[in-house]
């Protein structure tokens, strides 16, 4: 599978970085990235992946490091960090952040290899890996490991990734292989990255430069036993923090939706000023102003209930605590709440910006067609919420809401109330 990989480590970004050994490097870093990721947009766009100069600046601000464990040497950055960095950057490019929150996943995969494993694999942590789990490849169990083929598709990433993961089904012979649970096991495996082709077919309509092609592996290609991780594992609250839940390792991608969002009222505020001229905010009409406030309303409380779902959820696994059924599935139903939001900020948007955002002269037309991108992710699909509220009273220690988790701080008022 061709690569841009060489060619970037060759090239020099052309700005000051820190070195990437602290979060706060990191996000310094990442403000330092940001006058470069506008002028590599267009790039971006046309290659339909990151452009040399882009990956190499983000390989060297750290951004693709922000999940590795402290255990490794890594940097373990918080939830809340993390969704930060990535919003920051899709309030920019979405493609760049896309690129960030799914190559930022390869450090949550990588903390769950053995010692013998990560130290062939990840002989630095500079190895952006990408990763794919649909469809499910086949896994067939021989000695020493498995026997690999599949077609995966969603591959975002993969053309600037060192490492390629896929997910696939387990079987003995013919016969599917049952987990501890009793259902088939299902692995991610890091493929061989010579055995992979891709199949060059990401011509989308937004979010182009996200590069997620399909690949396969057609011939079985043999993958070391200690090459894989159960993708299904259950809560493990003996695990590092970032490992205790399978369901961590993408929650830095919902950053890509409060970025778009906040990137379209940005624009659009842009047209409202220049139609108003040297009148100002006095000639905004009634209807004008309350559509522009909304549309910021949405973007204030997307990245309110992000940030406090980031906050919640760091504070359970940074501490002894234990992340119940419902703080892990309302983490998930955030970047399907925050999508809720960018859906209104859309219709919004385009009703104050007119009939001009169609010309492909315009600059919210790109970001308009990133939002539709973004929404057709299967993390942003209202069925994550369905599956909140059956958890949730299924579980109703933990409240319904937030304010109702008195474990978490909520509650205040009951109990000023009593």
């Amino acid at each position: 599978m061709s690569t841009t990989t060489t060619s970037a480590a060759e090239q020099s970004p052309g700005i000051e970085l820190r070195d990437p050994d602290s979060p706060s490097a990191v996000i310094e870093n990442t403000r330092a990235l940001l006058p470069l990721v506008a002028e590599e947009a267009d790039g971006i766009e046309d290659a339909a992946r990151l452009t040399p100069r882009a990956l190499t600046a983000m390989r060297r601000a750290g951004v693709f490091e922000m999940g590795f464990p402290a255990f490794r040497g890594g940097l373990e950055m918080t939830l809340s960090q993390q969704v930060e960095v990535v919003a920051a950057v899709a309030a920019v490019d979405a493609s760049a952040g896309w690129n960030i929150g799914v190559l930022n996943a390869g450090g949550y995969y990588a903390g769950r290899l053995g010692d013998r494993a990560y130290a062939e694999l990840y002989p630095t942590r500079d190895m952006p890996t990408s990763g794919s789990f649909h469809p499910r490849g086949r896994a067939e169990i021989v000695d020493g490991g498995f026997l690999v083929t599949g077609a995966w598709d969603w591959g975002s990433g993969s053309y600037s990734a060192e490492h390629i993961v896929g997910g696939a089904l387990v079987f003995d012979g013919d016969t599917p292989a049952p987990g501890p649970d009793g259902k088939q096991r299902h692995l991610g495996l890091w493929l061989p990255r010579e055995a992979v082709e891709p199949a060059h077919n990401w011509q989308t309509l937004g979010v182009r430069g996200s590069g997620s092609t399909s690949y396969a592996i057609t011939t079985p290609v043999f993958v070391p036993a200690d090459h894989s991780f159960d993708r299904e594992a259950p809560y493990d609250h003996t695990k590092d923090p970032l490992n205790r839940s399978v369901k961590l390792s993408h929650f830095a991608l919902t950053g890509v939706v409060l970025g778009v969002a906040r990137h379209l009222v940005n624009l659009t505020a842009d047209t409202v000023r220049g139609r108003l001229g040297d009148g100002g905010a006095a000639r905004l009409d009634t209807a004008t102003a309350q559509a522009l406030g909304a549309a910021m309303g949405e973007v204030d409380f997307a990245y309110a209930g992000v940030r406090e779902t980031a906050r919640i959820t760091d504070d359970i696994i940074f501490s002894d605590d234990v992340l119940t059924p419902v703080h892990e599935d309302r983490m998930t139903a955030a970047n399907a709440v925050a999508a809720l939001g960018l859906r209104r900020v859309v219709d919004l948007c385009t009703e104050l910006a007119g009939a001009r955002y169609i010309l492909d002269t315009s600059p919210l037309q790109r970001v308009l067609r990133d939002a539709y991108g973004a929404l057709a992710h299967a993390g942003t699909r209202r069925m994550h919420l369905g599956t909140l509220a059956r958890t949730a009273l299924t579980h109703p220690a933990t409240g319904l809401t937030v304010p109702d988790d008195t474990a978490r701080g909520g509650g205040v008022r009951d109990r000023c109330a009593s």
